[in-house]
């Protein structure tokens, strides 16, 4: 019983929040609406979308990578199904039919373009996942992701992955979380394309010491002999650092969301990887020609010449209504 004193505003008591009372108010990971084993029922509602990977020479699109998505929602990503089938003990079921999923949409792949698709190594092992790797055919044009944070010499997918690999099929392992792990198990995988992920690409050019990392991935990758993909690429400055620093590959949505279907990545920021080489810090932009261009116009309203733009002063925030032209 509360005690109220006369002439006191009575005062609630201090509310104290047990682990309990926090994990009812913590955010959470979005609800899944089925259980998995319907998931599972229902293969149609696994699809793959997919979004371009280029080079960072020339803007020159290789190939996409497959992101797995359940249900009509694209936004919402697959990660908490996948949760779920690994506590069910049916992670082996969901990552054939993602697989399935991504190996049935190949056929509407340009020509020599590669397919990147994810699997944890657990997975790799399952029998439902070879029958779809089996019945695929030829897949010199796939490349196997690893999603697994770090493999020991003696996991059962190393003997999996070889025999995979003498068919044609290319290995994709990345340095993330995992450290010093992930490091080690480049060793023995030898993979063909190490990925760097987003904690390292992202404002890589604001941090010397992502950039150093990058550094060290890129000649330990050119030891093992293997390509660099640097994924979530988000901006132009990050773009220009990962290709100053080595890395070849790189996706995200600098150059393309992901979608339904192979979408040629973004003609503009292509155009401009194109031209770094020969004019560093321009960027593509639709105008007419340097000819066209006439000094004496004040630069108000529509640009009236121009092919390019300069990236400082494309990036500064002023009173100019377009960009400083060349």
């Amino acid at each position: 019983m509360t005690t109220v004193v006369p002439g006191r505003p009575h005062e609630e008591p201090p509310i104290r929040l047990g682990s309990s009372d926090l994990a009812v108010i913590a955010p959470r990971e979005p609800e899944i609406a089925e259980p998995i084993a319907q998931t599972l029922a229902r293969p149609a509602t696994i699809r793959s979308i997919h979004r371009p990977v280029v080079a960072l020479a020339d803007g020159t699109c290789l190939g996409y990578q497959a992101t797995v998505r359940v249900g009509d929602w694209a936004a919402r990503s697959a990660a908490p199904y996948f949760e779920a089938a690994a506590q069910a003990g049916l992670s082996g079921q969901l990552g054939a039919l993602a697989l399935q999923a991504a190996v049935r949409e190949r056929t509407a792949l340009p020509a020599e373009k590669f397919l990147a698709v994810e699997m944890d190594a657990d997975a790799l092992t399952h029998r439902d996942v070879l029958d779809v790797l089996d019945l695929a055919g030829q897949i010199s044009d796939l490349v196997l992701s690893l999603i697994t944070p770090h493999i020991t010499p003696g996991h059962p997918a190393i003997d999996v992955l070889s025999g995979l690999r003498a068919r044609g099929l290319l290995l994709a392992a990345g340095v993330g979380a995992a450290g010093l792990g992930d490091l080690l198990a480049l060793e023995h995988l030898v993979p063909d394309l190490i990925q760097i992920p987003a904690e390292l690409v992202r404002d890589v050019h604001e941090h010397a010491v992502r950039r150093r990392l990058v550094e060290n991935v890129v000649d330990l990758a050119e030891d093992l002999g293997a390509a660099v993909l640097a994924e979530d690429v988000e901006s132009l400055d990050e773009a220009s650092v990962l290709r100053g620093s080595g890395v070849r590959l790189a996706s995200g949505w600098l150059f393309g969301r992901a979608r339904p279907g192979f979408t040629p990545p973004s003609p503009e920021v292509c155009e401009w990887l194109r031209v770094w080489n020969t004019q560093p810090g321009l960027i593509p932009r639709q105008g007419a020609t340097h000819e066209d261009w006439d000094e004496t116009q004040p630069l108000v309203g529509k640009p009236v010449g121009g092919r390019y733009i300069d990236l400082d002063s494309y990036r500064k925030n002023d009173d100019t209504q377009w960009p400083r032209l060349l």
